[in-house]
């Protein structure tokens, strides 16, 4: 099929949801021939979280409605570079709110990756930095497993981010020593591990793509100083400062092609791109969650474009190059959303990073309980020997399988810290540590697994025991206790379209969890009936 055939009528099909989902699942796949893409790779089936779709053409189409169609009309160009950056250590969607509601992860930019270049369109991928958001050993792991994935995409310079420069100096040199001899894609004008001759990372590189030489640096932003005051091997200059000295080097390579990375604020990037014109293309991590449509021309420069990477890995942007002088720039915001299947290659990096988890433990991972200020974990099951109705119901619901979803992952990811938070009881769901008295493992705390009944109503080893005589309380002291598990549903009343609940203690509580990362389409008076059971005994 030519190619504006394909796209005709893909555009025709899609806009109005009133054709259907036939017509749209007809017009995805006709664009995916002109992509010259099979879409139907994996069997019909269900969506982690939940939605099914009876063809792998119905899901791209859901996607497409969903999040709008790419590349429409674009020719084949020159050269296409591809920006993604603060990746906060999302390196995949968590899915637990079904992965049809969630964007972002390694596996489906590394297939989007391969399928432009399959389409025979030279690529570039260049990352800003920022590919964790926590410190500890399980960031340092992930740290290194997200370079090692970046590799395998191909990306050949990567910037700094604050947080991977606060990694202990000894996890960043490990990560880098267990790359592929030669391939380290690290760059920095401003930014140093030890110093600027240690060869840990590069001031520029030039990257040679379709008979381009591309020139690339990088730069930390001024924001980002402090958080470096007690990274005592980790030496930064201003970026300013530091690019006088570079882009006179840069200019010495004869590039045809320099670009600014900076992970920043876009009205440093701005400040920066006006100082240095050198630069026909300047990027930015600093900008919204989600990245604008449109690529901007920076005012005070001569039209040079800022693109902005937004957030969490959700979106990659392309920036196709054409040689035509009246439009040699287009931009597409591509969403990595479900119509993007799973790369093997990165299915296979996230397997070893959980068995690496596995192997590590949580002691290992220098995960340790802390004191909880309340009181202790029973168990959901001690909890039921007296509100067996209410147990009974709360049985049926899936917050009481939780465990099951993580353990039937392909990996497992029950051994994940940052998803076991969520999944077990006694734990702080947002900051991913243990209380002394909560879940360690399915071998030591099988009583503690799933989402139990003390993870909302809090700890109740003293209420249990003063219920059962185990100690002496009085009236008092039994209401008082009693009084401290209840929790209440405000409700507003004279609503005519039902319960409206207020945005109070019990809400905030879900949103722990049912955070926007996580669960973000969590509407409380949506998801509440799934799971009432208050009033119960």
């Amino acid at each position: 099929m030519p190619m504006r055939a394909g796209f005709t009528i893909w555009r025709r099909a899609l806009p109005a949801r009133r054709r259907g989902p036939v017509a749209a699942v007809v017009a995805v796949a006709a664009a995916f021939l002109w992509l010259g893409l099979s879409p139907i790779r994996l069997p019909a089936g269900e969506a982690a979280g939940g939605k099914k779709f009876p063809t792998r053409q119905a899901e791209i189409a859901d996607a497409v409605l969903r999040n709008g169609e790419i590349f429409s009309d674009w020719p084949r160009p020159q050269l296409a570079l591809v920006f993604s950056g603060e990746m906060d250590g999302y390196v995949e969607p968590c899915g637990c709110a079904g992965l049809d509601n969630q964007k972002g992860g390694l596996k489906r930019r590394h297939t989007l990756l391969r399928q432009l270049q399959e389409r025979g369109w030279p690529l570039v991928p260049l990352d800003l930095g920022g590919l964790v958001r926590r410190v500890g050993p399980q960031a340092e792991m992930k740290y290194r497993f997200a370079l090692k994935s970046l590799l395998e995409m191909g990306y050949p310079a990567v910037g700094f981010g604050a947080r991977e420069l606060q990694l202990s100096t000894d996890a960043v040199i490990y990560a880098l020593a267990n790359l592929e001899l030669g391939k380290n894609p690290l760059v920095s004008a401003n930014v140093a591990v030890f110093d600027f001759d240690s060869g840990f990372s590069r001031k520029y590189r030039v990257i040679e793509q379709a008979g381009q030489r591309i020139g690339v640096t990088s730069v930390l932003g001024q924001r980002h100083a402090g958080a470096l005051r007690n990274a005592s091997d980790v030496l930064w200059v201003d970026p300013e400062q530091a690019l006088r000295e570079v882009v006179p080097q840069l200019a010495g390579e004869n590039c045809d092609l320099s670009i600014l990375l900076v992970h920043g604020e876009p009205e440093e990037a701005r400040q920066l791109a006006r100082k240095f014109p050198q630069f026909q293309l300047v990027a930015t991590a600093g900008g919204a969650e989600e990245p604008p449509h449109r690529m901007e021309r920076i005012e005070g420069t001569d039209n040079t474009p800022l693109i902005e990477v937004g957030h969490k890995g959700m979106y990659v942007m392309v920036l196709g190059i054409y040689p035509d002088a009246a439009e040699p720039y287009r931009m597409q915001r591509v969403p990595l959303d479900h119509r993007f299947e799973d790369s093997e290659a990165m299915q296979r990096m996230l397997v070893a990073y959980q068995d690496e988890l596995q192997d590590t433990g949580l002691e290992g991972l220098g995960i340790t309980g802390v004191a909880h200020p309340t009181d202790e974990f029973v168990g959901s099951a001690v909890c039921a020997d007296c509100h067996t109705e209410a147990a009974e119901v709360f049985e049926n619901t899936s917050h009481a399988h939780a465990m099951g979803s993580l353990v039937e992952l392909d990996p497992p990811r029950h051994y994940d810290p940052e998803c076991l938070s969520c999944h077990v009881v006694g734990w702080e769901p947002q900051k991913y540590f243990p209380y002394n008295s909560g879940y360690l493992s399915l071998e030591k705390t099988p009583h503690l697994m799933n989402n139990g009944c003390e993870n909302c109503h809090g700890p109740g080893k003293t209420h249990v025991a003063a219920e059962s005589g185990e100690v002496d309380a009085d009236e008092a002291e039994l209401e008082r206790l009693r009084a401290r598990m209840r929790l209440q549903i405000v409700e507003n009343e004279g609503n005519q379209e039902g319960q409206v609940f207020e945005e109070g203690v019990v809400v905030k509580m879900c949103m722990q969890c049912h955070d926007l990362d996580n669960s973000p389409a969590f509407d409380f008076q949506e998801y509440w009936p799934h799971v009432e059971h208050y009033g119960k005994d």
